[in-house]
């Protein structure tokens, strides 16, 4: 362990070996200096822990050197005892106002100097350690502070982040959406013009069975007609639907076979055409059917669920 360093600041060379006989020379490291003048040129080589310092000396005393020692922030924490042989407590008051730690007056016991010593010592020591812990708490602090910063900064980036993946996200669900209308709407289209054409077919059958039986062109347009039939009766644009919607919603027609396994392609596509929120008008005109057919379509899908009367199919299917 480093001993503690102390400056002895006074006048009279038989009082510096004294209080350092009594201190004992093995304990501390002792500066000494005659006069208040020589103290600054020696602290600027070491600062020391402790300085004693005789108040009355002959070319500054010790008032002019507590207040050199306190204009000097390097200086200024130093503990100061003062040592004086007068008897006046506007000395012990000047002393304390400029900064002195502890008084004690001549002459100067072992015991007194010793414990005047080591408690203004343990003193400065918890001092300067509350000092290093209030830097060390400053500096943790700012990491904290900086820390945070970078935290709120990181977390800003990600929501953002978040914010972008969900409007693409949102983005792509609407294409798939609008792509499965387009889809049926197409579909709906097509197989309604099929559906005439076979109509128109098969009153030219008739027509050619009342003219001359089932001759060559009966034969062909029947054929035709079967043609067209196994053509509208193809399941490849449900098949194509149900696989871009349960991109979308991939437990949706899972859980209505639970509920039901008896429910017909147009009962699912019906149901997932509510999830998707398309409204009444739109969905007549994809399935080409009346709003009063569309109703009906509605009101048998909510038995075959077993829905409770409070309860909408729509809300059902909302709520899946």
């Amino acid at each position: 362990m480093i001993a503690p360093t102390i400056l002895i600041v006074d006048d009279r060379e038989f009082d510096r070996i004294l209080y350092k006989e009594y201190l004992g020379e093995g304990k501390f490291d002792f500066l000494e200096t005659d006069d208040g003048e020589q103290v600054l040129p020696t602290l600027q080589k070491t600062i020391p822990e402790l300085i004693l310092l005789d108040w009355q000396m002959p070319r500054m005393g010790g008032l002019d050197t507590l207040k050199l020692l306190k204009r000097d922030e390097k200086y200024a924490e130093i503990p100061v005892i003062i040592i004086t042989g007068l008897q006046d407590e506007r000395v012990l008051e000047e002393a304390f106002n400029f900064g002195g730690v502890d008084f004690i007056n001549k002459p100067v016991t072992r015991i007194e100097l010793n414990s005047r010593v080591h408690n203004a010592l343990n003193l400065f020591q918890a001092k300067r350690k509350l000092l290093q812990h209030k830097v060390e708490l400053t500096e943790l602090n700012q990491i904290i502070t900086s820390h945070k910063e970078e935290l709120q900064e990181t977390l800003k980036i990600k929501m953002e982040l978040s914010q972008l993946k969900e409007r693409e996200f949102r983005r792509e669900i609407e294409e798939k959406k609008r792509s499965m209308m387009t889809m049926e709407v197409n579909s709906s289209k097509i197989n309604n013009s099929l559906y005439r054409i076979r109509t128109q077919i098969r009153d030219l059958q008739d027509l050619l069975k009342e003219d001359g039986g089932i001759n060559k062109s009966v034969r062909e347009l029947k054929r035709l007609d079967r043609e067209m039939e196994e053509l509208t009766s193809k399941q490849d644009s449900w098949e194509d639907f149900k696989v871009m919607f349960e991109s979308i919603n991939p437990d949706f027609f899972r859980k209505l076979a639970n509920v039901n396994p008896k429910l017909t392609t147009l009962d699912l596509k019906h149901c997932a055409y509510i999830k998707m929120n398309i409204d009444n008008y739109e969905l007549s005109n994809i399935l080409n059917v009346e709003m009063k057919s569309l109703q009906m379509t509605r009101y048998r899908i909510k038995k075959k669920l077993e829905l409770e009367e409070s309860m909408t199919l729509r809300e059902f299917l909302l709520s899946l």
